[in-house]
């Protein structure tokens, strides 16, 4: 039997396309059925909200979704590291109930689709509804509540070449045992690709490796890559704070990583993936940009607090737009940022770069996101055919007709979130 669901909103921004004021989403069977400004008495006027697409948080890890507050000290980068290791051996929940935490609290603010980085095969799948962030009685309450699609990053470790054949294994063991991206019109819960986690803690070899297996599988692959100064010196000349951690924890070998080696190495293999992620890119030089404008495919994914955690120098996500550079945005964990929402980073953005288009900023937030997984083809947008992927956001009670000035406004909330028209 056909399901069917019709909402009205003061505005409905489609992301590809003009806003619509008073404007309707028809929804059929979990997707997009129409969006326009005809009136229709029979839809449920959701009020003085935005309709949105879902947000799509291209970079976390749910596991670390225990985390009150992000961990101290920030600085070193490698104390910080220490202390997350310390987290993870004496904490008090499961991995799958950290993640079952953030999962939920990904999709009440906002996500419908997270990249997220897993360490081992133990992960909390769903079917797709409404997350629910709404007080009783609300207008929107009558939906279930339940999770978001994750795009699972299976980590990848071993900085020593003894480790490559078991890492190696488990990695094509992993694809092999989830459907791929590729073939996906109508997701389950959990999709998979690849993390080889980053230049230092991955041999060169193991790297190129997955990205072989990346690109047999055709998965998308993210690597967390120019994102500390001590890792360009690490690179470069194998001397610095890396080296004194990676001893201590057993794991260093002088001889696995090339002298004067830097990001432009690992990032050229990525030509060939399919769907690639450079997490962070804090530092990449002007040659490294040159290489991601000849590959728009490759695609960088900018988490602003938690960039502003560990106080790196200004970010250059903007020269990145301005030279057509792939581009999309993530909360990283809850170990160096205060909460996983997209919405909240967004907001970010818009206080601290006023001038910024705030067309471009929502863009940033969900098709571009969409695009970044290699699912921008079924969700990222309100537009008829693709999955109804939604977040409804609180807006001022305010006159005005600038819907964007109204949508980012200081102290508006995500109130719920749709996936797939509220199930699957």
């Amino acid at each position: 039997m056909s399901r069917r669901l019709t909402l009205r909103a003061r505005w409905i921004i489609p992301v590809e396309g003009p806003p619509l004021e008073n404007g309707t989403i028809e929804i059929s069977d979990g997707r997009i059925a129409a969006v326009h400004e005809r009136f229709d008495p029979a839809a449920t006027d959701l009020g003085n909200v935005a309709i949105i697409p879902a947000l799509v948080n291209c970079h976390t890890h749910l596991e670390l979704s225990d985390v009150s507050k992000p961990l101290q000290p920030p600085l070193p980068f490698t104390s910080w590291i220490r202390r997350l290791v310390a987290h993870r051996q004496s904490r008090t929940v499961t991995s799958s109930q950290a993640i079952e935490i953030g999962r939920r609290e990904c999709g009440q603010s906002g996500s419908a689709w997270v990249g997220d980085i897993v360490q081992d095969e133990r992960w909390a799948v769903d079917g797709g509804r409404w997350m629910e962030n709404s007080p009783p009685g609300d207008r929107s309450a009558e939906a279930a509540s339940s999770g978001t699609i994750r795009v699972l990053f299976r980590e990848l470790l071993g900085l020593r070449a003894d480790q490559l054949d078991s890492q190696l294994r488990i990695a094509r063991q992993f694809l092999e045992s989830h459907t791929p991206l590729s073939t996906v019109h109508c997701p389950p819960s959990t999709l998979p690709g690849l993390s080889p986690h980053a230049p230092y803690s991955v041999h060169p070899d193991l790297f190129r490796a997955a990205v072989d297996l990346a690109v047999e599988f055709q998965a998308p692959l993210a690597i967390h890559l120019a994102e500390t100064r001590a890792e360009l010196e690490l690179l470069r000349e194998g001397t610095g704070e890396f080296v004194d951690m990676l001893r201590q924890f057993g794991v260093w070998s002088p001889d696995a990583i090339p002298r004067g080696s830097r990001p432009l190495d690992y990032l050229r293999p990525l030509a060939v993936v399919p769907h690639p992620l450079v997490i962070h890119g804090n530092y990449l030089d002007p040659d490294e940009l040159d290489f991601l404008a000849a590959y728009p495919h490759i695609h960088v994914v900018y988490c602003p607090r938690t960039h502003a955690f560990f106080r790196h120098d200004p970010h250059p996500w903007r020269e990145m737009l301005r030279r057509g550079i792939g581009l999309a945005l993530g909360t990283d964990s809850r170990a160096s940022n205060p909460d996983l929402s997209l919405w909240n980073e967004l907001l970010f953005l818009r206080i601290r770069h006023p001038d910024f288009d705030p067309v471009t900023l929502l863009h940033l937030g969900t098709l571009a996101g969409a695009a970044t997984l290699g699912v921008n083809a079924i969700t990222g947008s309100l537009v008829s055919g693709k999955l109804a992927d939604l977040a409804v956001i609180s807006l001022p009670d305010q006159p005005g007709t600038d819907p964007y000035s109204l949508l980012f406004a200081p102290g508006n909330r995500v109130i719920s979130t749709m996936v797939h028209g509220g199930g699957s």
